[in-house]
Order: structure tokens, then C-alpha cells, then sequence
């Protein structure tokens, strides 16, 4: 884990577990530069990307204030991503589930903060008009669905809604990280690509109403079919 994530993931806990106070400051930069014995630069970037974030205030010459206990975002919201595609033709998304397995993964197990790295992992393909879009894997702690049988899993068209109802939890806001890569020969061919094609490539950590991450998913998109879009309000 990089330095600058290190300092922020920590902070941030400390935030959403109540450590830190809406209205109190949390350390200086001098003090968390000493605490982790790291340079200036990695915890300017945690800090930034705290206040970012809207986590906390950012006072010259006085510290940082931590301001929200959540997640907000005082200046902008957005509908983005594939949901436009999701809301104008639902009906004619399929979502075909592959195979469902426990899975031994520390790095996928890091992101959701466990310490037991068996995971539960779903592949998934979800088709547009009979034509595959998505490829998608998606991980949960491998005691997190105990209850629910291996069929149940097979029947589910919208797993987020199916998942949240069964677990009873609540999806409370998401992380995402995207970057174009080269479809190696899963993603190949279950997108029906030819060899070396562009593929987006996301990451996605879901977090709860209590602030933990509860769900991770690495997916794959044709993007000649859809593109990921955006719409800004200010």
C-alpha cells in the first residue's frame, strides 16, 4: 500500500469510527509525518484528498478541522457511469451469472478489510440486446451470504438491490478507479473480442451505512457497445 494511502485510509477510519469529531482536529503535518516517518508529501496528498472528499477543513497556519463524519460533496452532484444506459433499457439486460466459488485472495481481502482472505467471488456477464457488455467479478467475505443457497445467485438479474434485501444491509456510497488495459483471454472471450482489444477496466469498493467496505468488483467493459458517461449538476 502507497505511503499517501496509508495516512488516508487511517484517518478516515478514525473520521467514520468517531475517533475524530466533527468540529476536532485531527494531527498536523509534522505530527503524522513523525507518526508514520514518511516526508511532507504523502501525508499533503492524504489530507488533500480528505478535504476532497469533504471530510475535513484545511485552515493555514491552524491545522485541519474534520468537518463531516460521511462522505459528501459540498459542490457537485452526478449521475454517472453506465446507470443512463441501466434506466432507458432495462428491459433488455440480461445478466448471466458463470460461476460462484470461494476464492483465496489477500490483496481483494485488503480492500475490504478483512483478515481472513477467503472471499466468495461471482463472474458474471451482462449482455445489451444478446451482446456482451460487461464482464464482471464480484467479491464478498465468504461468511457474508451464508444463509442464501448457490442457486439463488444464478435467478439474480440486479445484485446490488438482491444482495442488499439478503444481507441486510444498506450500499451507502462507492469508490471508483478506471483505467484502459488490454483484455487478456478471459476477458476475450467472454466480451466476444478479438485478441489485444481495449477494454475499460474498473475497480469499485462499495462501502455500507457503517462505513465498511462490503463489496468489491472488478469489471470490464466493451465500450464500442457503451460508453461511460457522465452528467455534472453544479
Amino acid at each position: 500500500m502507497k505511503l499517501n494511502e496509508q495516512v488516508y485510509n487511517d484517518l478516515l477510519t478514525q473520521i467514520h469510527n468517531g475517533f475524530y469529531n466533527i468540529g476536532e482536529k485531527i494531527p498536523t503535518e509534522k505530527e503524522l509525518m513523525e507518526k508514520y516517518s514518511i516526508s511532507r508529501s504523502p501525508v499533503r496528498d492524504a489530507l488533500k484528498r480528505l478535504q476532497n472528499e469533504g471530510y475535513i477543513n484545511r485552515i493555514p497556519k491552524n491545522g485541519s478541522i474534520v468537518i463531516a463524519s460521511s462522505r459528501v460533496n459540498r459542490t457537485i452532484s452526478y449521475k454517472g457511469g453506465f446507470s443512463k444506459y441501466f434506466s432507458e433499457n432495462w428491459d433488455e439486460i440480461k445478466t448471466i451469472t458463470l460461476d460462484i466459488s470461494e476464492v483465496n485472495d489477500s490483496e481483494i481481502a485488503e480492500k475490504l478489510s478483512l483478515k481472513n482472505n477467503n472471499l466468495l467471488r461471482l463472474l458474471r456477464v451482462r449482455k445489451y440486446k444478446g451482446k456482451p457488455v460487461f464482464f464482471l467479478k464480484t467479491y464478498y467475505p465468504i461468511d457474508f451470504l451464508s444463509h442464501v443457497s448457490e442457486q439463488d445467485f444464478y435467478e439474480v438479474n440486479n445484485l446490488r438491490d438482491w444482495i442488499q434485501s439478503k444481507a441486510s444491509i444498506q450500499f451507502k456510497y462507492t469508490n471508483e478507479t478506471l483505467e484502459s488495459v488490454e483484455a487478456d483471454r478471459l476477458v476475450q472471450n467472454h466480451l466476444e473480442l478479438e485478441s489485444g482489444s481495449p477494454v475499460l477496466k474498473i475497480n469499485r469498493l462499495t462501502y455500507d451505512s457503517e462505513h465498511l467496505p462490503a463489496e468489491f468488483v472488478e469489471y470490464y467493459v466493451n465500450t464500442e457497445i457503451w460508453k461511460y458517461h457522465i452528467d455534472y449538476n453544479f
